[in-house]
């Protein structure tokens, strides 16, 4: 598989001397959602992430902001302060080198310097709230300035009056000016939003979106044009030496000898044979295909005790009729009867195309209306709209918000700059209700069936919004602005018909999932299997909607959305979108001992429904992909099955890599 976790586990193998390794992928771009639809990644606590990973996002953070040449030394003056060793100028380099009493250390990476009287303080506090002089709401806090760790130049954050800053450690008193604080391994972060007049969605068009917390200043690539995370990549892997095998399509058959697959043949023709495969797919096809045990769709709350599994009881009501005058239900909401509250089903969430959008008038194409276009097939939101009357203020407002600005060298805006924006759909937005649902154990013709719906399902709402009298002169006005970035996503196409730049990925953000001899739930795994983590994660369990239904209340016929899980783990609610980093076990990368045993599966790995969405984010793929790579070269070497595998020696040699795997 292409995807993210595919590609960092073919480099991570060829690194660790597994010999001759080929990628095969089933369309011709490499990196999956990473290059194919995102370009802005979600790292959850971004101090999780390391390895190929982050070598990855470093390098495309490289790309847009190279780095400056160092500034020739200056002769230093340095002070000791609660036996730390600080600049008496901040502004000047040196504190990594610093040299003080040999009782005075430098700075540690997390600590900072808080200046006392621009801040709530007390001795011992975990917390740090900013006060600012009187009139000012925000500020921009960067190197020397109030809170006060040296940085390079672009490191900033900006903060607001009132706002509380959570300490990893008590603070502490260091004299009658400073304190030392320990921040949170992610604390102060900025989404930047209400680009392109696309603010994030507040009224019952759409829904708030928790940002992910941000590296102060310029990210490591978080943030990021498509077609240079595409390119990074595509060098990473040449650097590597791994083989590209690109578009097989598929597979159709796979060779076993017992629990071993020996080779396996794709609908292209290609017939790859190795020692030990890894199932870097979205859909787990070879896994499945070799005879893992797969599932898809929601267990039961029973089946492991856990309170956000199952369907899920309605999130949202809309006072809508959803029928038409002769009884049948109006589009994309199903009358299809749900199971209980609670119990087992095999409804998937929402996938949805990640569109690239600018206001740059020489970099965009216009929206274009679809071949097939029916203006009834948009009565949801004739209804929601109320024709008009009820039409939203802006596209953040109906649900599809900018994350971004993405960097970009558009120049023709005049006087004002020019935005690039990743479009985040949510909800009755660009993710599509319903849409999915076929999609993880459908045939080749069925999947690419329901690419091709989400693909004329996006089409044809962003035409709807641009043109429809119903959805109102503020989306008219706004679509007459904006259109597809024409510097993504060229040709080749993944298929003949798509439209010109279109995201080459669908956002497959679930399918089957491995059921191996350990499944991971949203419970923490017993120390058994914690001990023998190989990543990190800090997401929470962020399940979009599954389905958009009719149902009764009283004697009313209304619509209603059920599916959204957002919460910790253990069954603690969500204070965001990120919890404290957890431990990825490398058992939940397995297939069952008597199944599979020279096949690891790091992205439809073993886990429930709901911790599945715990780990869903590319960078953790990539992550998991980097333990599955490693861990197959030392399966090879040493002739094992990958169940046997000396995982003590697997963490030391990630870590030598760079993995973090210890929260």
């Amino acid at each position: 598989g292409g995807t993210g976790g595919g590609c960092a586990a073919a480099i991570a193998a060829a690194r660790s001397g597994a010999g001759s390794v080929a990628l095969a992928m089933p369309q011709y771009h490499v990196g999956g959602m990473n290059t194919g639809g995102l370009q802005h990644a979600d790292p959850g606590n971004e101090s999780t992430i390391g390895g190929i990973a982050l070598e990855f996002f470093n390098r495309v953070e490289a790309h847009h902001n190279p780095p400056s040449p160092s500034p020739p030394s200056q002769p230093q003056t340095y002070k000791c302060l609660g036996g730390r060793c600080i600049p008496l100028d901040f502004d000047a380099p040196g504190i990594a080198n610093a040299t003080c009493d040999s009782e005075c250390i430098p700075l540690e990476e997390d600590e900072w310097l808080a200046v006392r009287f621009l801040s709530n303080f007390s001795n011992g506090n975990r917390t740090l709230t900013v006060r600012l002089p009187s009139g000012q709401a925000t500020t921009v806090l960067k190197k020397s300035e109030k809170l006060a760790r040296y940085l390079p130049p672009a490191m900033q954050r900006e903060v607001s009056n009132g706002q509380v800053i959570q300490l990893a450690k008590p603070a502490v008193a260091i004299d009658d000016t400073y304190a030392l604080i320990t921040l949170q391994p992610s604390p102060l972060g900025r989404l930047v939003r209400d680009t392109l007049r696309m603010s994030s969605p507040s009224s019952t068009h759409g829904a708030s979106v928790d940002p992910p917390s941000l590296h102060p200043g310029a990210p490591p690539g978080w943030l990021y044009e498509a077609h240079v995370a595409e390119a990074v990549l595509e060098q990473m892997l040449s650097e590597a030496n791994v083989t590209l095998i690109r578009n097989v399509s598929g597979i159709t058959s796979v060779a076993t000898d017992g629990t071993t697959v020996k080779s396996v043949t794709f609908r292209s023709g290609e017939t790859v044979t190795a020692t030990v495969f890894v199932d870097g797919s979205y859909e787990g096809d070879l896994a499945y295909a070799a005879g893992g045990t797969m599932v898809w769709g929601r267990e039961s709350m029973a089946e492991y005790n856990e309170s956000g599994a199952g369907r899920q009881p309605p999130s949202i009501t809309y006072p809508i009729d959803p029928y038409w005058a002769d009884g049948s239900v109006i589009p994309h909401v199903s009358d299809a009867p749900l199971v209980p509250v609670g119990a087992a089903d095999s409804r998937i969430e929402v996938y949805d195309f990640r569109l690239c959008m600018t206001d740059s008038p020489g970099n965009m194409m216009r929206v274009q209306k679809p071949a097939n276009y029916n203006a009834s097939e948009w009565e949801f939101w004739r209804r929601l709209y109320k024709n008009g009357t009820n039409a939203p203020s802006s596209l953040g407002d109906a649900g599809l918000g900018c994350l971004g600005p993405i960097p970009n060298n558009y120049s023709d805006c005049g006087a004002n700059k020019c935005v690039k924006c990743d479009m985040l759909g949510m909800e009755h937005a660009t993710d599509m209700l319903n849409g999915a649902w076929g999609y993880p154990n459908g045939t080749a013709a069925e999947r690419t069936a329901i690419r091709d719906a989400h693909i004329a399902y996006t089409m044809g709402l962003l035409w709807f919004w641009a043109t429809d009298p119903a959805a109102g002169e503020a989306l008219h006005a706004e679509l007459a602005t904006v259109g597809h970035c024409t510097d993504e996503y060229g040709p080749p196409q993944t298929a003949p018909t798509d439209p010109p730049h279109w995201p080459y990925q669908l956002y497959v953000r679930e399918a089957r999932r491995l059921v191996g001899d350990f499944v991971w739930t949203e419970f923490d795994p017993s120390p058994e299997f914690a001990n023998r983590q190989v990543g990190l994660g800090a997401y929470t369990f962020d399940c979009h909607w599954v389905s958009l239904y009719t149902n009764q209340t009283g004697t009313n016929h209304v619509i209603q959305a059920e599916g959204r899980v957002n919460r910790g783990r253990n069954g603690q609610p969500s204070g965001g979108v990120l919890q404290t980093p957890f431990p990825t076990p490398y058992d939940a990368l397995l297939p069952k001992r008597t199944e599979l045993t020279n096949v690891i599966v790091p992205v439809a790995v073993s886990s429930t429904h709901v911790r599945f969405n715990a780990i869903r984010m590319e960078p953790v793929w990539m992550v998991m992909g980097h333990a599955a790579g490693t861990a197959a070269a030392m399966a090879r070497t040493a002739g094992t099955a990958v169940q046997d595998v000396n995982v003590t020696a697997l963490q030391k040699t990630l870590i030598s890599q760079g993995q973090k795997i210890f929260p």
